[in-house]
Formats: C-alpha cells, structure tokens, sequence
C-alpha cells in the first residue's frame, strides 16, 4: 500500500503548478486558449485539447517579472549594454508565417491560432492602429520583429474584418483547416504543425458578411449594404469604350459599348450610375490614359484601379473558354458558346478579365447566370439621363452633404418596404421608360393598387413588411450560389432556413386567395400587375418550396442554440434526412457511450461507490470525483489526475480516456458529415436558381410598384399623366414635386406649362434674380421624369409626350480635376448637348454666356439658342438668360416665345434708392430687361452706401452695355468654336453670328 501511495503521491506532485524560478524550466506554447501547456508525452496522453498547436512559439506577455511575481524597475545605475544576437532559428509555425507572407504579399493576412486570429509583422502595425488595439514586440530580446504581433478572438473576426477592409486593405484570411482530434487518431502527420490555408480573399467591394457563418454569430440577417459595382473599362481605338459590371451583392452583370469623342461625360454618367468601388482598366498601352484617369478621380479619389494590358482578338475566345472549363465544368462549352457569340471582343475581353480577378475571391460563378446580364443603354427601352443631369436635378443626391438624400427624387420617391425593392427602384428613376405601352402598364397598376380593396394584394403588402429591410433575399440567393461554386459556406444555416421559409410564405399567400385572384383579374387593367399575381400563383402550385423545407428541423430552428456546433447537428429534420453518413456517425457516438456507460459500471464495483456519476468541469468532461485523502491515496495508478480543488480531486481511467478521445473523433466526423449535407442541401437549392430568382423579381416589382402608389398619394391633387405621341408638354399648375414637399414650404405657387413642337417650341425666359426661373425649368425635368417612370405627378392635368434623353445645363463651377475653367466646362457640355440631342429631347441651358465677358455671352447665348431653334431635330427648349436683347429670337421664329417669373416694383420716395421686389414666382408673357440683382445684395446683407453707389452706376451704363463693338468677339469666339467638334453645328453657329453683327 505504501509503494500505491508513493506512486500516487509522485502523480499528484508532477501535476502541481511549479512557481519558483529555480525550479527546472518548462517550454511553453500557445494553445487555443492562450495558455501554457507542458510539453511532456505523458502529459499530453492524459488531457488532450482539440485545439492545441503545438507549433506556436510567440509569447502573448511582454511583463518581465523577478522571482516574487513583482515588475522589474529598471535600476538608475548606468551599465554597459548588452549585445544580443539575433536567432536565426524558427519555430514550425514561424516558418509558416514566412511562407504565407512571401506567397501573398499583396495582402495583409490574418491567421487563425486557436481562438485568436493574429496579424503579424507590418500586418500587425497596421491591424492595431485600425483596430487600436495592443501592439506585441516579437521574440524574447525584440530581435523577431517580423513576428511582432496583434491579435483579437475568433468570434470578432466578422465585425474587425469590416474594419480593416474599409481602410482600402485586401485582406486574406488564413484559417486551420485541420481537427487536432483527426489529426491525432488518423495520424495524417507526424508534425504537430495544424495545417493552414487561405480560406478567403476580401477587399471592400467583394466582401459580403462571409466570417458571420465561421464565427456563428448572428448580426441579422444580410447586413451588407455594399451595392457597389466592380468595373472594367476597355479603352479602345478612335474614342471607344467597352464597359462591364458586376455587382457581387446581387450577381447583376451590365454591359455596354459606346463613343465618347471630346468630354469623356459618356463614361462619367456610366460611372455616376454604377458607382463603383473597384476598377479594372484595361488598354495596349503601358497605363490609363489621361482623360479616363480625370474622370475616374471625379467619381471618387477613393478607387481601387488596376491597370492591365488588353488581349490579342484571336486569343480571347480560347481564354475565356479555358476560364469557363475550370469554372464550370459541365456547362462550359453553353457558357464559352453564349459570351463568344453574344459579345464583341472589346466586351469578352472586360469579362475575362473579370473572371480572372474574381477568381481570387471565389466569386467567378456570378458569370454561369447569364439571365443576369443585361445591356446598360437601349434607346429602344429606356432614356439614360446623362451625369450633369442627375447631379443637377439631384435626383439621388443632395448637394448639401449634411441632409444626405434628403431633398431628391429619390427621397420623394421612395417608400419601399424592401432591399431588393430599393435597388430596383433605384434603375427605374435613373433610366425612364420610352415605351408608351410600358409606362401605361407602371401607371395602371397605381392606379388599380390605390383603388378597390384586394386580399391577395393586403397580404403581399403584410408579407413585405415583414421581409422589411432586413432580409435580403436578392443578397442570400447569391449566397447560396457562391457558396456551391467556391466550396466556402458564405450563408448560415438560420440565414437559409429564414431565406427558404420567406419563400415559403409568399407563395402560400397567394396559393390561399384564388377567389381574390379571379376577382382582380377581371378589375384590374395593369397587364404587369397582373402577370406578377398570375404567375406567383402558378409558382406556388409546385412543391420545390415545400420539399426542401421538409428537411430542415424547423422545431430546433425556432430556439436555435448559439453554439455554432448545436447548430450544424440539428439543423436537418432526421425523419427526412438523405444523408446516410450523418446517422452512420451518431451510431458510432452511440456505441461509444455505451462503453463508456459499462466503463463507469465497472469504477463504480471498484471504489465501491454505486451512486457515483461522471461529472464535468472546467469543459473537462467523463471525471470521476474524488475527496482528497485517504480516497485519492487509495487509488489505482490507472487513474490520472485532470484536476481539482483543495477538497476534491477529479481523475479519468486509462480506458475513459482512450474512450473519450474515440468519442471527440467521432463527434468530429459528425460535424463534418453535417457540414456536407449541408454543402449538398445548398447545391440543391442552386439549382432551383431561376425558380427563386422570378420569385425575387416580381416582390422587387410588386415593392416598387406600391412605393410609386405611395408617392402618388402623397396629395390628393397628383394626377396620373397622359401619354401622347407628338413632343408636348401641356400641364396646369403643376408643381416642383421637391419643393412643395420640403417642411418649411407652407404655399407653393403652381405653374402652367404649354411647350410643344409646332407651337411654343422654345422658351426664352427672364426675370429676377432668386424669382424662380430654375425652379420653374427643374420642375419641368421633374416631371418629365416622374411621368416616363410611371408615376402621377403633381399636378390638376397633365398631357405629356415621351421624350429620350434630356439635357441640362445649369449653374456655374470649373472642374479643375480636368483642367477646365467656368466658361470651358460651360462650353463643353453645350458642346455634348449640341452633338447628341435628338428630335425627341428636351434641353434646359440657364444662363449660357455667363463665364465670359457681356458682349461674347451674348454672341454665344444667341448663336447657340438660334441655332437650337433651327436645327434639324428640334427640341424642346427652355433657355434662361439675364441678357434681354434676345428675346428678338421671338420675332424671328415664330415657336420661340418670351416668358419671365411674374413680381412686383416697390417704389420708394427716396431720390436715388432703387425699388424693392416683390416675387410672384409665377410665369408670365412677356420680356423683363432688369435682373434686380441689387435686391439679392441686399438680401444677402452688403452696406446700403455700397448698394446704393451701384444703383448709380448700374443706371448709367444700362445702355451702354450691349451696344459695344463686337470686332473682339469675332476673334475669341471663332477660337472657342475649334473645341466644338461637330463641323455642321459649327457652320451653323458662324452663319448666326454674321446675322447676329448685322443686327447689332
């Protein structure tokens, strides 16, 4: 017995915690729980952690200590330094570090140790500065600085990843792709190195919440609001540009080919749409032509581009076709046959070197849906406001940065109840409709939605709110896509449960109310209404909804546990479940806790204990407690200690030991078994991809639909506009939908508009300063707008035609970006507006001539409103000015008329002092030759002397102005023409001019 406890007595002294510095020394490693772990055999045989990499060897303690556990004080005596070498020895994991940095040094990598994610070395630098959190010097003496460290738990790599890719970063995540537990039992390798990969390549346009499903943590569902596109631009020969983008969030593709002779403003207003957070240029030539590299840093300074060289024509086919063969291996021959017949080779050329940049990130599968794809212009479909126009409307931003989009069209406009809906919303206001037949379609679907009450369209409407902005189906459909194409689960199983179930309950809405549905098919005049009602009915008549939910355990779904691995094992419905691999391992747990059930039979007959149960502590489990004492000196050497308090000791057996180590490997083969299921279960979803994708489509339009019906019921004097053939826009008191509906606007003044192409073609309109006039110009843009979207507009009658394209510009501003001064950038985009309007445009210029001195602003403001009127297209024109000797215009062409924003003159008693206005802002007949801008200098609080001095002057010179000699115009101005590019517009322009000398 005394030898037993001799035995026993060592055990319990090996495992005691040694303080003393002069005991002998203990190498220690980093475990998954960052702390130390004795490196002993028969240690390691007695507790196992399934997460332990040995392999580590960087310290998580920079706090020297003496003997006493005190902080060492540095001593005042001076002494001589000490030279320290630095080692030239690494630690397995070391090593791995080095070859993962020199193999990615386009990345700032994050790697996985244990239950921290590290960033080491410069990596490091930056990671805590961004995420301000603690900087660790490498190695012992400082001579590791290139391990120097930084690191933060596993659970927060999801939000930390965000933080860092916002800083412009490109990001790989390097995780362990290896269990300690297989990797023990199946002794794959005699390294006690885990193995390690790049599990994922992020930037800030590609990253979509992916970490979310590795981390288990639930942030709600489809948080990502990046909706940026990533482009790529192909500078071609002769002006030409080939342009596609991709939107990773929702797998849309655009496309497009076009010229941009002399201002680049094609590829601007392309770029002003799209956005984009990451562009790839590609050209013959060594880097990015300068006129692209302008426009680029108008959009946004913050742009990640990448240059890249352009392909050989003859080589691209055989490129993409080697891109779709790894891509996709069964359709690849559909695929290369649809983009190398479909797509000239200026476009295939931006397409493969998108899919060879996405590859990267494992998002290449976004070109196997080419149902995704659509063309960016089409004249035959919809009209594309250029950028000047919707940055001077502001249709989707305000100039104020402050109030955001308050203010826009947008912010009128939307009232949508979705994401997806949001988004679609979005491509409906930036490219009206020019179909007659489409429109119609928009405005009788609001015009049946805000009639009679329906129980099917009550119930989408309920079902809408509930997605609310918070589950993006769009967004996890596109998850699940990418998730079976790159192997790499981006989409939690909540997010899938919820995802199928909203899918579920859309379609058993309508499968309810057939009896509604018969009834509005006969009320109901909207075709597109209607075909959105008729075909989810049909849809939801099939069971691919219902099959799929079946297999899900949606009891356990519904008290989700937050322990990710809980999750993986109950997530599937185990009366239903196909997959045979995931029972085999549970019969495998089963058996092994049997055995470990007769094990604790047989130490119960043993210590003569027959109530005595297995206990878990400390995450420890299967431990046999013990009183210390006489109990644990009676022991059996098979019994190994795990650990204690001062009262008790816990012990294993050899043989639950072996067990328990049996029973972690099979619990880790069952959750890789689930793991692909669930893999499997996705690739089943997929390819039901087009099925869900309608679904998606019609709620994005049923969303919008209803969002244009709430706008149009904003008052009850919208009205819905009729649509005509010839260009006329006839519209009694109408009103600027902006403005009216800005909270400090009390009493708006409505308008009539009468514009037409045979009567009242242009308008010639003067008045004063601040009196209206833009507002009057931009409410009938706005209109316009609203109207070819579908939309009622605020008006008492409206009878509009449908216009292409229209033009506007408006406002002073250089663009020194680009080189150009005020009057340059003016002339510039009259120059595009003179070059590409159509007989069916209409054109809003404000103040032409103003960058420039009086007598050459006037040449120009007649030249080119002179030559609007006369060209072949004949477009509807509005044409502010301050120069009032143009309103001959009127006499000379007959559909040009002369219109001012109506005020009042108060006169004073004072010699000297100028009247006071009163604005009437409504439109009047007629000319006004006084701008009244010492008004506005009043207003704006200048001393009244100086006022009043001016008064004088202005009097004097008021006749004076315009009668001055124009020989120094004719040289100036015919200099400004050679930027024009169009030779007829340019002959036409001189042959106004020399009508215009004669008169003056």
């Amino acid at each position: 017995m005394s030898s037993v406890r001799s035995k026993q007595h060592a055990i319990s002294h090996f495992f005691q915690t040694k303080k003393a510095r002069s005991e002998a020394p203990v190498t220690t490693h980093t475990t998954a729980t960052n702390g130390p772990i004795v490196k002993n055999a028969s240690i390691s045989k007695f507790s196992f952690n399934r997460d332990n990499d040995k392999s580590v060897g960087i310290r998580d303690s920079v706090k020297k200590t003496d003997r006493t556990g005190s902080v060492k004080r540095k001593s005042p005596i001076k002494s001589e330094p000490v030279v320290k070498k630095k080692r030239t020895t690494f630690t397995p994991l070391e090593k791995q570090i080095i070859e993962f940095k020199q193999s990615h040094k386009d990345k700032l990598l994050l790697f996985q140790v244990g239950y921290k994610y590290k960033a080491f070395g410069s990596d490091a630098a930056k990671v805590s500065q961004i995420l301000n959190i603690m900087y660790i010097q490498g190695g012992d003496d400082g001579s590791k600085e290139e391990f120097s460290y930084c690191s933060f738990p596993d659970n927060r790599l999801h939000i930390n990843l965000k933080r860092i890719l916002e800083h412009g970063h490109k990001v790989g995540v390097i995780k362990q792709v290896e269990s300690a537990i297989v990797k023990s039992i199946e002794k794959s390798s005699k390294s006690d190195l885990m193995k390690r990969e790049v599990t994922g390549v992020y930037t800030k346009g590609t990253y979509m919440d992916d970490e979310i499903v590795a981390s288990g943590s639930n942030f709600g569902l489809s948080e990502s609001t990046n909706t940026n596109y990533i482009v790529c631009i192909n500078e071609m020969s002769h002006n030409e540009y080939a342009l596609v983008a991709v939107q990773p969030l929702t797998g849309e593709i655009i496309y497009d080919q076009f010229k941009d002779i002399l201002t680049r403003e094609q590829l601007e207003t392309r770029l002003t749409y799209l956005n984009p957070i990451e562009i790839i240029v590609i050209n013959y030539t060594d880097d990015i032509s300068t006129d692209t590299k302008k426009v680029l840093n108008i959009i946004n300074n913050d742009i990640a581009i990448t240059h890249k060289p352009s392909k050989q024509d003859s080589d691209i086919v055989e490129s993409l076709y080697e891109c779709f063969e790894l891509l996709e291996q069964g359709k690849h021959q559909e695929l290369s046959d649809f983009y190398t017949v479909t797509f000239s080779n200026s476009i295939q050329n931006c397409f493969y070197e998108l899919i060879v940049y996405l590859s990267e990130f494992k998002l290449t599968s976004i070109f196997t849906i080419p149902t995704n794809i659509s063309t960016f212009s089409d004249s035959h479909r919809y009209m594309v406001l250029p950028a000047n126009t919707i940055e001077t409307l502001q249709i989707f931003k305000n100039t104020d940065e402050v109030t955001g989009n308050h203010g826009t069209l947008i912010w009128l406009l939307d009232h949508t109840r979705t994401k997806f809906g949001s988004r679609m919303l979005r491509q409906w206001i930036s490219r009206p409709l020019v179909e007659p037949h489409k429109i119609r379609e928009r405005s009788h679907s609001i015009e049946d939605l805000r009639g009679e009450f329906s129980h099917v369209i009550d119930a989408l409407k309920n079902q809408l709110d509930k997605l609310g902005k918070t589950v993006d189906l769009e967004h996890l459909l596109m998850k699940v896509h990418y998730s079976c194409s790159s192997g790499i689960n981006k989409i939690t199983r909540r997010e899938l449960y919820q995802m199928l179930n909203c899918f579920h309950d859309v379609l058993n809405i309508v499968n309810q109310f057939d009896r509604s549905i018969e009834d509005i098919n006969k009320k109901f005049k909207s075709k597109l209404l209607l075909t959105i009602i008729n075909d989810l009915q049909a849809m939801s008549k099939e069971s691919t909804v219902e099959d799929l939910l079946k297999l899900i355990n949606t009891s356990y779904l519904m008290n989700e546990s937050k322990d990710i691995n809980e999750q993986k094992k109950q997530f599937f419905n185990p009366n239903y479940s196909p997959w045979n691999g995931i029972e085999e391992e549970l019969n495998e747990i089963k058996q092994v806790e049997e055995l470990l059930g007769q094990e604790l039979i047989r130490i119960q007959k043993l210590l003569k204990r027959p109530q005595l149960q297995y206990i878990t502590k400390n995450n420890e489990p299967y431990l046999i407690e013990v009183r210390n004492g006489k109990q644990v000196d009676e022991l059996p050497a098979s019994f190994l200690r795990v650990n204690g308090t001062t009262t008790v000791s816990r012990f294993r057996t050899e043989e639950t030991q072996r067990l328990l180590k049996l029973l972690e490997y099979h619990q880790e083969l069952h959750l890789n078994k689930c793991d692909e299921a669930f893999n499997d279960f996705l690739s089943m979803i997929d390819k039901e991809y087009v099925f869900f994708r309608r679904i998606v489509n019609h709620l994005s339009t049923f969303d919008c639909l209803l969002s244009l019906t709430a706008a149009s019921l904003l008052n009850s004097n919208y009205c819905q506009p009729e649509l005509v053939d010839e260009q006329v826009i006839e519209v009694k008191k109408g009103r600027n939908p902006i403005i009216e509906n800005l909270p400090h606007i009390t009493n708006f003044v409505a308008n009539d508009i009468n514009i037409s192409y045979n009567k009242d073609r242009a308008l010639i309109i003067t008045g004063p300063n601040m009196g209206g006039k833009s507002s009057y110009v931009n409410q009938v843009a706005l209109l316009v707008i609203m109207a070819q979207i579908g939309c009622y507009i605020p008006c008492d009658f409206a009878r509009i035609g449908v216009f292409d394209s229209i033009f506007i510009r408006m406002g002073a501003h250089d663009n020194i970006l680009r080189g150009n001064s005020t009057f340059k950038t003016e002339m510039l985009e009259c120059s595009t507006i003179l070059n590409e309007l159509t007989s069916r445009s209409l054109v809003i210029l404000d103040e032409i001539g103003r960058g420039t001195g009086t007598i050459d602003g006037i040449a120009l403001a007649y030249s080119i409103l002179n030559y609007l009127v006369e060209c072949k297209q004949k477009p509807l024109v509005l044409f502010i000015t301050h120069f009032p000797s143009l309103h001959v215009l009127e006499d000379k062409h007959p559909e040009v008329k002369n219109y001012h924003m109506g005020f009042k003159e108060v006169h004073k008693d004072i010699e000297g002092e100028f009247p006071e206005i009163i604005f009437l802002y409504n439109l009047v007949q007629g000319v006004v030759n006084n701008s009244y801008g010492l008004n506005v200098a009043k207003l704006a609080g200048l001393p009244t002397d100086l006022i009043s001095n001016a008064y004088k002057i202005s009097e004097q010179l008021k006749n004076r102005v315009e009668v001055e000699s124009m020989e120094k115009f004719a040289t100036q101005f015919i200099r400004i023409l050679q930027q024009l590019q169009d030779e007829s517009s340019k002959q036409n322009i001189l042959e106004q001019l020399e009508h215009l000398f004669t008169y003056l």
